[in-house]
């Protein structure tokens, strides 16, 4: 989402637990545990970027109700890829561009306006443009969404990154304490500076290690995957792409209930290989949901796959968008990336058409080859 360019980049009481529904007044001393300070330490400094944000780069009241509550739902976001979020992903794209929009708009008013060029230059001054007319409630509330949801999202994915459990409600609280010290600096923040900077040098340690650790874990994966997917593999083409499709292979069921695609075996195929944060994936996904439809009727059954990259909540959100099942389209997820592993360079999109034998045909570029996939599928239409 672009809006990012502009948002970023134990208990902390024996009475008060960490992503209890209770936030307010939560206290952090010098001997809570890491995980604690390490979360009021990113309060204080998502605290100063939600200042930075409301005040200069878009002028507008934060709606506090609606922002700390949707730092709880973008935690849950991250935490439960099932879990849904107030607002559907083209709502919240609609609602970045609005903020975008009117950040840029508040930039140029407050640009200095070119000098004459001497005093004979008799041209009429330009005019400053315009200041935007402030955010109505509505779109106060929105942008408070959206900030809070991105800012609860992020804490999770630090929370996996270094493998801690950072305190939620300390992190809220820090970003209230940081704002009021913004506001009122007789506020002070619970944590002294030098504290903060020693947790931020543990933290930056932490998450090298988890880096290392992480990658570490990547090879022996890839070392696995390549181990699981070799019974699998079959005779190749001349291009090195496998001949035939192994049903065999695993495949998660979105839209529907499955481990693998044996269901699909002894039927002509026509399968779309894609990722949700894909444009080109995205642009090419209406043609072919209108090429599904255009065969469904006629022998021809329809899967797509979305690959491992992805995650459930996305893919589920991809199947709505789009509306895949109005075309009969079966949705899965390489969870496993063995079909990747097995059929894909790495690239998407990929469209593949299956015989009823299993013989397999690759198409690398969808929008060059969409006449000769129809052209294919009509061939095995019924």
């Amino acid at each position: 989402m672009k809006l990012r360019a502009i948002a970023l980049a134990a208990a902390a009481t024996a009475l008060v637990a960490c992503n209890a529904q209770k936030t307010e007044n939560v206290k952090v001393g010098l001997d809570a545990k890491d995980e604690v300070k390490i979360a009021y330490l990113l309060g204080t400094q998502f605290g100063m970027q939600l200042q930075n944000i409301s005040e200069q780069q878009l002028e507008f009241p934060v709606d506090d109700a609606t922002f700390f509550a949707a730092i709880d739902d973008g935690y849950k976001m991250v935490k439960d890829t099932a879990f849904k979020i107030k607002y559907s992903d083209s709502v919240m794209t609609t609602i970045a561009m609005s903020m975008n929009s009117r950040a840029r708009a508040l930039q140029a008013s407050k640009m200095p306006l070119p000098p004459k060029a001497d005093s004979t230059d008799t041209a009429a001054a330009p005019k400053a443009p315009e200041k935007p007319a402030p955010f109505t409630a509505e779109q106060s509330s929105k942008a408070s969404y959206l900030l809070g949801v991105q800012f609860g999202a992020q804490v999770a994915s630090l929370s996996e990154q270094s493998a801690l459990d950072l305190c939620l409600a300390t992190f809220k609280q820090s970003v209230r304490d940081t704002r009021a010290n913004a506001i009122d600096t007789t506020k002070k923040l619970q944590l002294p500076q030098d504290t903060l900077n020693a947790v931020g040098q543990r933290f930056r340690d932490k998450l090298l290690e988890q880096r290392k650790a992480s990658i570490e874990k990547q090879k022996a994966e890839e070392a696995k995957l390549k181990e699981a997917v070799a019974p699998l593999r079959g005779d190749t083409l001349a291009d090195g792409t496998q001949a035939k499709l192994n049903f065999k292979v695993k495949a998660t069921g979105v839209s529907v209930s499955a481990e693998n695609l044996e269901a699909y075996a002894g039927k002509p195929l026509f399968v779309f290989y894609f990722s949700t944060t894909c444009g080109h994936c995205r642009h090419a996904t209406p043609e072919v949901k209108a090429i599904a439809s255009e065969f469904k009727d006629k022998g021809i059954t329809s899967i797509a796959v979305a690959s491992g990259g992805n995650n459930k909540r996305a893919v589920r959100s991809y199947i709505e968008e789009f509306k895949l099942d109005e075309a009969g389209i079966d949705v899965f997820f390489d969870e496993s990336r063995e079909f990747g592993e097995l059929y894909s360079d790495g690239y998407v999109p990929k469209v593949y058409i299956v015989k009823e034998d299993g013989s397999l045909s690759t198409f690398k570029s969808f929008e060059a080859q969409k006449d000769s996939i129809r052209a294919e599928l009509s061939k095995l239409a019924k």
